[in-house]
């Protein structure tokens, strides 16, 4: 079978102008579409009628009206500044308004011409006009500023040598800031070996099954120390924080501080002490025998105690000292609160305590104080015979006479009144 070309040039040329045509009719729809235009409304006259309007204040007017359009002043800021201007007159308030709704009408139009308008006056135009900068405007800022610092802070700027990049040595103030932060370990998978969640909790919660000094009754010693501060610092996200000598160092501590308390409490409320007793209070006759016991051991006259290494005087007068008590830490905090300044809840507790014996010797007087007799209460008594008895409690007043009771009863009677 043979095609005939012809019959299919034929079809495609009558078909390629309807195509062409119809392709015509929609671009020229659409360019013709595209080229509407709406012309920008002149703002010349407004601005100038409305510039000559204010006068001398149009500066202060411009910087307002800059400041509101910027988002700096709200609607009540630039009233309060541009009212006191266009409301002393309202044909200077009427051309405000048409100024403002042209600029608001031109925003819809066609877009205006590159730079600053003709007829704008030159006080109005921006000092320095904005150029196209090449490369990157952070660079272009920062040589800008860099310029404008005087040579002497140029060149010694330029001496700073370069942080190379490859160094990740950090400098002090950066140490110092890394120092202060807490950070969470590592977390170790449980197949390593390591620690994991599960153990952390169950190390932290050993803090609170630790007795207490108070509970036990002993002195705590570096071991009980570490053994509470390894779960303070497992709390604290400090695994390798508390070692022995840190505990160790903790004990010293602690028995230096309780020395130096004992020594603070003694020194105020003992006298008498042993031979070498800093800030000791004396009694005369008790010094005196203390040299003369003195000077005769020096003879070998008398020999001192082998326990306690005292003299006879010494050794006496302490088997006849009494313990500390709260009596004498109170005193001690009322002559002077240093001692336990740092600690307000204890010295709360010991001002406000109880003394030794001395809440069983109050319930022991309240005991004894509250038993009373009930009197026994007669069937055929009225209880408004209580007058007579207020009558009677006056016989023993000398010289009172029946007169003289009633005018206190009445009397009496006035001020319950006045209180009712």
């Amino acid at each position: 079978m043979q095609i005939d070309p012809a019959a299919l040039s034929r079809t495609d040329s009558a078909s390629s102008p309807a195509k062409s045509a119809a392709t015509n009719t929609t671009t020229a729809v659409k360019s013709s579409r595209a080229l509407i235009s709406v012309p920008r409304l002149d703002l010349e006259h407004s601005y100038t009628d409305l510039k000559a309007t204010i006068g001398d204040k149009w500066a202060e007017y411009k910087e307002a009206t800059a400041l509101f359009l910027l988002g700096h002043y709200n609607q009540n800021e630039y009233a309060s500044r541009v009212d006191p201007i266009l409301c002393a007159d309202p044909k200077t308030e009427h051309l405000h308004n048409n100024f403002v709704c042209a600029i608001i009408g031109n925003l819809t139009r066609d877009l205006p011409d590159h730079g600053v308008a003709n007829w704008v006056s030159a006080n109005d135009k921006p000092s320095m006009m904005s150029k196209p900068v090449s490369g990157d405007a952070a660079e272009q800022r920062l040589k800008t500023e860099v310029m404008q610092l005087p040579p002497r802070d140029r060149r010694r700027i330029k001496a700073i040598p370069e942080r190379d990049p490859n160094d990740i040595t950090p400098n002090e103030l950066e140490e110092y800031h890394l120092a202060k932060q807490i950070k969470l370990p590592s977390q170790v998978p449980a197949s390593a070996g390591g620690l994991n969640k599960t153990n952390w909790e169950l190390e932290i919660r050993k803090r609170y099954a630790q007795p207490l000094a108070a509970e036990t009754g002993e002195f705590p010693d570096a071991e009980s120390i570490h053994a509470r501060m390894v779960p303070m610092c497992y709390e604290e996200s400090l695994p390798s924080g508390a070692g022995m000598p840190c505990a160790e160092f903790m004990a010293i501590a602690t028995e230096t501080f309780v020395k130096d308390v004992l020594s603070a409490v003694f020194s105020r409320t003992r006298s008498n002490g042993p031979s070498g007793t800093i800030n000791g209070m004396m009694m005369r006759n008790y010094r005196e025998q203390l040299e003369r016991e003195e000077l005769a051991f020096t003879r070998g006259e008398i020999v001192k105690d082998t326990a306690t290494g005292l003299l006879p005087v010494e050794a006496r007068e302490a088997s006849t000292r009494r313990t500390l008590g709260v009596r004498d830490l109170r005193l001690t905090l009322e002559l002077g609160g240093a001692v336990l300044g740092h600690m307000p809840l204890i010295i709360d507790q010991i001002m406000g305590g109880y003394l030794e014996d001395e809440l069983e010797t109050e319930k022991q007087d309240r005991l004894e104080n509250g038993v009373s007799e009930i009197p026994e209460i007669k069937a055929a008594e009225d209880e408004m015979d209580l007058d007579d008895d207020f009558d009677d409690s006056f016989s023993d007043w000398e010289g009172c006479t029946a007169v003289d009771r009633n005018q206190l009863g009445s009397l009496l009677d006035e001020c319950l009144s006045m209180a009712a």
